[in-house]
């Protein structure tokens, strides 16, 4: 079995004290730093302990290579997000309201966690190696539950009646992810939060009202 293939292992000790639990996030957070800063590739196990402030040795008390930790990183983080998604897509609220609040979540998890991102991007979303080793499926139930969304704002007809659902979730996924990446790549510098707000309003305004000139009111 190939290191990337291991990754999708269940993980070498489960947490069972408060303390354990506490440790093994520790060693995420500082993968997290620490993949986001070298790249994944570029990344060691000891800078991870070291970032972590914990001995060498007890990295593989919890993972069984960095494979792992990223692993780790993008199910827990992973899951985090899918759930929000189905929130948004069972609240009471008008599909423009639904769209803002995810807009907002995206941008938002950038600016508070810009090392997150960085890894879900670089080394998740855009790595063929690491989405060639895992489960496809788990990286789809994004975009289907976007496409609930539209679905049944479709059906409430808060979306015209010939949008194709599945297609449509591509390109707000697909749109959400290359505003991040520019963010990730330093080729959409942001560093206010007004500035962040203005690409959520923008973004919003292009998804659902398109790119055609406003008509005066």
């Amino acid at each position: 079995m190939s290191q990337a293939g291991e990754a999708t292992q269940t993980p070498r000790h489960a947490p069972r004290t408060t303390r354990s639990a506490q440790t093994r996030e520790r060693i995420i957070a500082a993968a997290t730093e620490v993949f986001a800063r070298s790249g994944f590739h570029g990344a060691k196990v000891a800078d991870i302990a070291e970032q972590a402030g914990i001995a060498y040795g007890l990295v593989y008390h919890y993972f069984h290579n960095k494979e792992d930790i990223l692993a780790a990183i993008f199910t827990e983080r992973w899951a985090q997000y899918v759930t929000y998604l189905h929130e948004v897509g069972d609240m009471d609220v008008g599909f423009r309201e639904q769209m803002r609040r995810l807009v907002h979540f995206w941008v938002e998890v950038y600016r508070r966690e810009p090392d997150l991102m960085t890894v879900m991007i670089n080394e998740v979303t855009r790595s063929y190696e690491f989405l060639e080793s895992h489960d496809i499926g788990t990286v789809m139930v994004a975009f289907e539950a976007i496409e609930q969304i539209i679905r049944k704002a479709r059906d409430r007809g808060e979306v015209a009646s010939s949008v194709d659902p599945q297609l449509a979730s591509y390109v707000v996924f697909g749109a959400a992810e290359m505003l991040l990446t520019g963010y990730v790549m330093g080729t959409l510098r942001r560093d206010e939060q007004p500035a962040f707000a203005g690409d959520e309003t923008q973004m919003l305004e292009v998804l659902l009202d398109g790119l055609a000139p406003r008509s005066p009111t």
